[in-house]
Parts: structure tokens; sequence; C-alpha cells
């Protein structure tokens, strides 16, 4: 299996989202799998311009030359798209929506009906066949994984791929004040890759076992009361 991953976070190999993704593809390489992963705070990727060219001029090829040059090739070769993305407004990251969206280069200009009755543009290139989302969210409800796993989900079927699960822990800001409480998950997340890897597929349950929420809403404002005082003195407030 080759695997593509893309950390769409900010805050790159610092946050979160990397700590997750990189104990999934820690299982992925023990499984076998060859992976190269992509920090996209790092890259320079312009938005897409809506020009159409790689429709109508250079099928399959966008006209734009950015570092998207990169990640195009492992794109096309690879069997496994690992999309980790911190929850930004209820959505993916803009780095890693300006990525999809550079995607649209691999569609032609013509119109079919899909195995799910919709309308959408066959493919002049494929994306790899499967989609697997890390993500983790600031605030301590899993409510807020929604938006982000629906578009996710929407995303792999524009492509005519296929999203065969989610990693979603929430309550990051707590995670990143006790970083001690995301170790057990952690080893859990490095299963689940290394399943991926000789399987093609995670557990569910154990999947469902990793996306519960390491702390109450409780406990999580209690240790998110400290970034709060950290906050407050960056700010020159004392209350």
């Amino acid at each position: 299996m080759r695997v593509i991953a893309l950390n769409g976070s900010a805050r790159g190999k610092k946050g979160v989202t990397w700590k997750l993704m990189d104990s999934l593809l820690k299982g992925l390489v023990e499984g076998g799998a060859i992976v190269k992963d992509f920090q996209l705070n790092e890259m320079n990727i312009s938005y897409c311009r809506a020009c159409l060219t790689c429709m109508h001029k250079t099928p399959g090829q966008c006209a734009q030359r950015d570092d998207m040059d990169q990640i195009y090739p492992v794109l096309k070769e690879s069997d496994l798209f690992v999309m980790g993305t911190p929850v930004y407004t209820d959505s993916m990251s803009a780095q890693m929506k300006t990525v999809t969206d550079r995607c649209i280069c691999g569609m032609e200009p013509f119109l079919r009906v899909d195995s799910a009755n919709r309308v959408r543009h066959p493919y002049s290139w494929a994306m790899p066949s499967k989609f697997f989302l890390v993500s983790t969210s600031g605030f301590p409800e899993m409510e807020n994984f929604q938006p982000l796993i629906m578009t996710f989900r929407a995303q792999a079927s524009n492509f005519g791929c296929e999203s065969i699960g989610e990693i979603s822990i929430p309550g990051s800001i707590a995670l990143q004040m006790a970083p001690q409480l995301l170790e057990p998950r952690l080893e859990m997340i490095q299963r689940a890759g290394k399943m991926l890897a000789l399987h093609g597929k995670a557990d569910p349950t154990l999947l469902e076992e990793i996306s519960k929420p390491i702390v109450s809403v409780t406990q999580y404002l209690e240790i998110a009361a400290k970034y709060e005082a950290w906050a407050r003195k960056s700010r020159g407030q004392t209350t």
C-alpha cells in the first residue's frame, strides 16, 4: 500500500493534529505501507483560479506552477489519502481546502451520472481510491466534527473515492496543556494504522473508541483555565 498524508494544520508538526497523524503513519509503516507526508504549512500553494485551463487546454494538468507539483505525482501513485486537519470554523483548514480545490484539475469538462445517481465529472487521472480523516477540535464536544466529516465524505465522493474512516479527537486546547492525557490514544491510533496497512481498513469499534472524548466538559474547562491564564498574562492582564 502506498500512502500520501497531508498535514493541513497551520501549526505543522507543533500541533495536536500531527501527533495523531504521526501515530497513524507509524502504524501504517509498521504494517508495511510506503508513506509520504507533506506539511502544508511549509509549502507554497496558491488557491484555484477557476481558469479551467486544466479542463480545456491542458487536460489533467493545472496551469499554475507551485508546490502542488510535488503533491500531484504522489497522489496519482497512492492507494490511500490521509487527510489531517484541525476543525477550523466548522470545516477543514484553508491549507487543506486549497489542496483539494487544486485537485479539480483531475476532472474532465464532461458530465456523467455516478453510482450514487448524481451528476459528476469523470476524471483524467485518479485520486487515491481510499480517503481517511484525522482531525482534532479545540472545543470538547463531538458535535464540532459533524460539518467537517460531512465535507470530508463529500470530497471523497466528488473524486470517486471511498471514505474508509475518521479519527476525530476533541478538546485539543486541554490536550496541549496536559499532553500526557493523549498518550494512550496514540498507541491505539498506531494500532489502527497497522490495520489499515494490513487489511485496507481499521476496525470500526477501535476507531469509535479512539474518537471518544478524553476529558469531560468540566475537566476540559479546568485544564483550559491554565491556557486562559497564560493568554491573559500575554496580554498584560492580571484578571
